[in-house]
């Protein structure tokens, strides 16, 4: 019996030792959508640090941390693969599923999807670039309408 579980320990050992360090980002690479971060231990620097599970992919969740801000690197199988886990401060992060994409950063909030666009930020919100199609600009129908007014009220009282 005693051998039996010594099997069953080892069939359920798993094949590496998972690891996860602490780290401050050095430079960010948004196009390869990877990092190079050095551990706070003062370890060796870490290289092409993965964002996303598929860093060749423009679609999916992708967070880009701040230069000089803290993450957490998890890697697998005997360190082979790292991946940024955790964040503490970030520039931006993008979702795009399909044709439909949004982009957070400091300056706003932008979603495009196949047909339409609005654009968030701190002074407008622009949509489809600035082409209203159908939509109201308020101001302008205020004025019309209140030149409108201002027309009947006249008529009714030359009318009278």
């Amino acid at each position: 019996m005693p051998d039996l579980k010594n099997i069953i320990r080892q069939l359920a050992k798993p094949d590496g030792e998972t690891v996860a360090l602490v780290c401050t980002v050095d430079a960010v690479d948004k196009t390869a959508r990877t990092i190079d971060c050095t551990p706070v231990n003062e370890g060796a620097p870490l290289l092409g640090v993965n964002l996303q599970a598929n860093q060749e992919a423009d679609f999916g969740i992708c967070v880009f941390p701040e230069v000089g801000s803290f993450v957490v690197v998890g890697f697998v199988a005997d360190g082979a693969a790292g991946v940024v886990l955790l964040y503490d401060k970030i520039e931006s992060a993008e979702i795009v599923i399909g044709d439909t994409s949004a982009v957070i950063d400091a300056e706003g909030c932008r979603i495009d999807t196949a047909k339409m666009s609005a654009h968030i930020n701190r002074e407008d919100i622009i949509f489809n670039g600035g082409e209203l199609d159908g939509l109201v600009i308020i101001q302008k129908l205020t004025d019309k309408l209140n030149e409108l007014k201002d027309t009947v009220n006249d008529f009714i009282g030359k009318y009278n």
